[in-house]
């Protein structure tokens, strides 16, 4: 028997010897046993009461073609390896119409990323799509894969648009891009406790993937297989819409189908599209059939609605319709409400779907015109942050539910206590519509060959570049940071209980970037990024050294904010006073440096370096954000 076959030999009866344990066993390693009967309870909201039209849409528990959803009688969405297998018998039943496709990366846990590709298009490709002249749209689900509404309504919709053919009619006037699960690791960790303050379905996955990553905070750094599989089928498709699913808790109120375009953000003539012709039409059929729209809705302050709420307006290009329209594709992410029950979440999905479609095929011609401004639009200064407007914000009406406070004896203090009885308020809305960081569209950008990790990512975003066959000497701008500090993570509605510094598996960081003009040698496989280009703001989203979306700030060049050298005291400190005899100007420096700050004063270590970075000695390069600036 040879060495290896020996080892797995013994592997084997080792793994045989150990203690077999019912639990904690996976997908969702929980033990209920182990916990209080009360623990295992949500206590939600009563339910406000619903009979809406939208029911029609779904059809008997036994009809062979009910989705999983409406087989367990609306109580059960289905995980990934069943969703996938529900998707597989209807492209089984209607070949011409659905295609599935396996983009191009597995997931990390190795399950295959997959979209469904519906169109009466012979050709499925994006070639054929595009030749069909009919609008796509690009929808996927399961994100965060305990918000499963948009899953279970695009079964639904997919089911209806194929096989029962209710809503043939529609497809005829658009192509479908379905992707069911987003996060499908965290889909298959799957169990009854996934999400506290969910009003179902029964189980659920995991918010997070299979390495605890936030998918949709990945939109901007890719570090995840699946986030850059759909950059990726976004460049290749190029949809006229993108439709994100999610479901939101924070407070209750009446509200149970809301979503959120980029405000003016990057692509305004798209917002102004959404916000002119389609929405309309799409708030009228959500309230025809039962259902009660709005804005998304993240409150100021959970605890006291008089502060208002603000919409997913401006927010930053590592979320999802931020991220489509910075690309320029007009894009929505949706909240259903999740204390609504699970039936009205997934049919109030389904009519947004059927008439976001309806508006999307009766107005493409207006729709593409707006995407084409927008694609076309290289303005002087971009903005890449927004901030609340100064002075009293707007008041609107706000449909929200009565509520007191009662005092608790677990915190202390008053909790919130909803009811389900309907009651209009008068709050304020808050969006971020002032443009706070505003940067001058630079002329070129130059990553060094050396940073492979960034130039890859860049080529999955599909930013056009040029790559430098042999050296280049370059004029550029710089930049040293100064101030430099670890990063706070952007989650202003969750709570941060981080142990750890750093943030979805980063350690941002934060500075005050220097510019210096240089004469930089690039070397061979350097690349060359003009921003006048259709995905030019992104690559400024990305690149500027301020942005807070930039690869600078998400920590991919931290090994440069380091510095390699520093001196012994013995010899700096006698330089130091050879330096101060020698310069009336730094004596100065030097004595306003101590007055100024007594904490350097202080340090001793402080001092001296602050004498070594004024010497040729100091590392030319440390602190520094090595992409290059052309301006």
């Amino acid at each position: 028997m040879s060495r290896t076959a020996s080892r797995l030999t013994l592997i084997s009866a080792l793994l045989a010897s150990l203690p077999a344990f019912a639990t904690p066993a996976a997908p969702d390693y929980v033990d209920a046993d182990q916990f209080l009967n009360a623990a295992k309870q949500r206590v939600l909201p009563p339910d406000i009461p619903w009979n809406g039209k939208s029911q029609q849409f779904a059809v008997a528990k036994d009809d062979p073609w009910a989705t999983p959803f409406e087989a367990s009688g609306f109580t059960h969405t289905p995980p990934y390896n069943e969703t996938l297998a529900y998707l597989e018998r209807l492209a089984a039943a209607r070949p011409e119409l659905i295609k599935l496709v396996a983009l191009e990366e597995k997931t990390d846990e190795g399950r295959p990323f997959m979209m469904a590709v519906v169109s009466t298009s012979g050709d499925k490709s994006a070639a054929g799509l595009k030749a069909s002249g009919k609008p796509t749209i690009y929808v996927e689900a399961g994100i965060h894969p305990g918000e499963a509404n948009g899953k279970d309504a695009g079964l639904m919709m997919l089911r209806d648009m194929t096989v029962r053919g209710s809503e043939r009619a529609l497809l005829d006037k658009v192509n479908i891009l379905f992707v069911p699960t987003v996060n499908i690791d965290g889909d298959m960790r799957y169990g009854k406790y996934g999400r506290i303050n969910q009003n179902g379905p029964a189980e659920t996955g995991w918010r997070v993937n299979g390495r605890n990553l936030n998918l949709n905070r990945d939109f901007a750094k890719l570090d995840s297989p699946e986030i850059r599989n759909v950059a990726r089928a976004l460049g290749e498709y190029a949809p006229d819409f993108f439709i994100d699913t999610h479901s939101t808790d924070g407070v209750n109120y009446q509200y149970d189908v809301t979503y959120c375009n980029n405000g003016l953000g990057w692509s305004p003539e798209s917002s102004r599209w959404m916000d002119k012709v389609m929405t309309p039409y799409v708030y009228k059929e959500l309230r025809a059939y039962g259902h009660e729209p709005n804005v998304c809705i993240s409150m100021n302050d959970n605890e006291d609605i008089g502060k208002g709420y603000y919409p997913y307006y401006s927010d930053l290009a590592r979320f999802s319709n931020q991220y489509a329209d910075v690309r320029g594709i007009p894009g929505i992410l949706v909240e259903l409400h999740a204390l609504k029950p699970y039936k009205q979440q997934v049919l109030g999905n389904y009519v947004l779907y059927k008439s976001i479609f309806e508006s999307v095929a009766a107005n493409q011609d207006s729709l593409r015109a707006a995407i084409a401004r927008d694609r076309a639009a290289r303005p002087k200064e971009v903005t890449l942050t927004w901030k609340e407007a100064d002075g009293k914000p707007q008041l609107v009406d706000f449909k929200g539910v009565k509520f007191e406070k009662v005092q608790s004896p677990i915190t202390g203090d008053k909790i919130v206590r909803w009811s389900n009885q309907p009651q209009t308020y008068r709050i304020p809305i808050t969006p971020l519509t002032v443009p706070d960081l505003v940067v001058t569209r630079p002329k070129a950008y130059v990553v060094p060959a050396q940073w492979r990790d960034v130039i890859d990512r860049l080529k999955v975003h599909g930013i056009a570049m040029t790559t430098l066959d042999k050296p280049a000497t370059l004029d550029v701008t710089v930049y040293r940071l100064d101030d430099i500090k670890l990063g706070t993570p952007f989650e202003p509605d969750r709570e941060s209980a981080d142990k750890i510094p750093g943030y979805e598996g980063r350690l941002l960081i934060s500075g005050k970037p220097l510019a210096q003009a240089r004469k930089v040698t690039y070397p061979a496989g350097s690349v060359v990024i003009d921003p006048d280009q259709q995905l030019g703001t992104l690559a400024m989203v990305l690149l500027e050294p301020d942005s807070p979306d930039s690869f600078l700030r998400w920590g991919f060049f931290n090994a440069n904010l380091t510095s390699a050298e520093a001196p012994e005291a013995y010899v700096m400190e006698p330089m130091a006073r050879r330096m101060l005899a020698e310069s009336p100007a730094l004596r100065k420096a030097f004595a306003a440096k101590l007055k100024a700050d007594p904490k350097f004063a202080k340090d001793r270590n402080a001092r001296l370096n602050w004498f070594y970075e004024q010497t040729p000695f100091a590392d030319s390069n440390r602190f520094l954000y090595p992409v290059g600036i052309v301006r």
